[in-house]
């Protein structure tokens, strides 16, 4: 399973491996909201993962953005032997700031959790043993971040959903097995085994598979290096504070609505793992070529053909979703320690928040164009004065309308980040990507969509399972007659090995 591969074969491997790895995962939420629904427990163990999960998102964030494109344009120069010791000096440098995190949670995790949060000490206290469980985890998922990476870069693209699936089948057989010895404390138990055998696996196969020796050389960083790490941490940075001020903000209302957040994070998570990243990290790399090539046209084309087709397919994913959202709730989460309550808060937030989708599907595609070009540098204050801004208007919001507040104004802000900033973004540094062009296809997707939407409304009391069915059938024939996307089905054959 781990060799090298074709993009062709990249990614009908990946995308194949990929339903699976995510499938246990999705489990692992069922099986959490089974046994212990919305409470106290849940809520601290979301927050601490997400804390973690951000902290090593921070680290991260320098992989795709800097150290792999210097990484492959080293290997082009001088040879994958002058790269190695390139990637490898940055492992031990990932190694020593999980470390440092390691050791400083290990230590004073009450004290930090207890500034940092708004949890109270006498819950931190009580739940001592699920943080110093959790304390390694920042150390384990840098390094298996980084080594998943780095292997992806040189086409082992099922490399990270291996690692990612013995993480998950670990976390659900610990929380099975031990969910009514240890409580919550198995997830993380199971996580920690996960990640520590990752990286010995990995570590393993980059030695025994691709020879790598792991001795230590320090690497002279050019000012360029040095200051493209600079900015983009700093970016990394305000992305990092505006979700986690939104988890400051959850966690610190009604015991059980973070958990809810999580829960539904999880449903609006689907769409995105199955067909946003996928289809994302594939044209990633086709931008990353075009780029190379200053093929501006090209580049234009792909962006516009490959989002244009994926927004066609997400646009009916939201607005079936909105009308499902009761049932979805209660076939997957209301049974034994789920209660109402929790389920209604649940409902809640999947009914408006997946119209987020669109958006995380055009800025992951926005992203990715801005690391081809190597213009990261250029739009960190766009992205900086996006994060305070919209940080600002969802407290106030939050504090003043509550739910309804929180899911309006984090809807309206991504909205005006994605249509009205993003125009003067795209003029700025990327002109050749004809951006207003792309918004009008956008909206004459969303256009189709909403009398079929009015339809569905009216009719599912009358016809419940069929509605899906027939909303899909009609907007086929709907586009065969608007031409929204011409030639449908050879568009997808078209973009897909435009891609490949």
């Amino acid at each position: 399973m781990l060799k090298t591969e074709s993009y062709k074969k990249g990614i009908i491997k990946s995308t194949a491996l990929n339903v699976i790895v995510k499938c246990i995962s999705f489990i692992n939420i069922l099986v959490i909201a089974y046994y212990f629904g919305t409470s106290i427990d849940t809520d601290l163990y979301f927050y601490i993962f997400s804390f973690i999960t951000l902290l090593a998102g921070l680290i991260n964030g320098m992989d795709v953005a800097v150290i792999i494109p210097e990484g492959m344009q080293i290997k082009e120069t001088k040879g994958m032997d002058s790269a190695v010791p390139f990637y490898i000096f940055f492992g031990y440098l990932y190694l020593f700031l999980g470390s440092l995190f390691f050791f400083i949670l290990l230590f004073f995790s009450v004290p930090i959790y207890n500034t940092i949060s708004s949890f109270k000490s006498t819950v931190l206290n009580q739940h001592y043993s699920l943080l110093l469980l959790s304390s390694s985890l920042p150390l384990l998922i840098i390094l298996s971040n980084y080594l998943t990476t780095v292997l992806t870069t040189i086409k082992y693209f099922t490399a990270p959903l291996i690692v990612n699936g013995i993480t998950q089948f670990f976390a659900l057989i610990a929380l099975l097995t031990l969910h009514k010895i240890i409580g919550i404390n198995s997830i993380i138990l199971g996580l920690t085994i996960g990640y520590i055998l990752n990286i010995i696996l990995l570590l393993f196969f980059m030695r025994i598979k691709l020879n790598w020796r792991f001795n230590f050389h320090s690497q002279k960083l050019s000012k360029r290096i040095i200051n493209n790490l600079v900015v983009v941490q700093l970016g990394n940075l305000a992305s990092f504070a505006y979700n986690y001020g939104i988890i400051i903000l959850l966690s610190s209302l009604v015991t059980g609505v973070y958990s809810a957040y999580n829960y539904s994070m999880q449903i609006i998570n689907i769409p995105i793992i199955f067909i946003v990243a996928q289809t994302a990290a594939v044209s990633g790399i086709k931008f990353n070529e075009l780029a190379a090539k200053d093929q501006y046209v090209q580049l234009n084309k792909i962006f516009h053909d490959s989002l244009g087709l994926l927004l066609f397919f997400i646009v009916p994913v939201c607005f079936l979703t909105w009308l499902y959202a009761d049932l979805i709730v209660k076939i997957l989460f209301l049974r034994n320690n789920f209660s109402k309550e929790a389920a209604q808060t649940t409902v809640l937030f999947i009914k408006y928040l997946i119209f987020l989708l669109p958006c995380f599907a055009i800025n992951t595609f926005l992203t990715r164009l801005l690391i081809a070009i190597k213009k990261v540098n250029q739009s960190f204050y766009f992205q900086l004065g996006f994060n305070i801004s919209m940080l600002i208007i969802i407290f106030v919001s939050t504090s003043m309308f509550y739910l309804q507040g929180f899911i309006g104004s984090t809807l309206i802000a991504y909205y005006l980040y994605s249509t009205v900033a993003c125009i003067f973004l795209m003029r700025w540094l990327m002109p050749y990507i004809k951006y207003i062009s792309f918004l009008k296809l956008f909206l004459r997707i969303v256009l189709i969509n909403l009398p079929l939407c009015v339809m569905a409304f009216f009719s599912i009391n009358y016809l419940f399972f069929i509605v899906p069915f027939l909303y899909v059938i009609l907007l086929y024939f709907i586009n065969r007659i608007t031409n929204v996307i011409p030639n449908l089905n050879l568009n997808i054959l078209k973009t897909y090995k435009s891609l490949v």
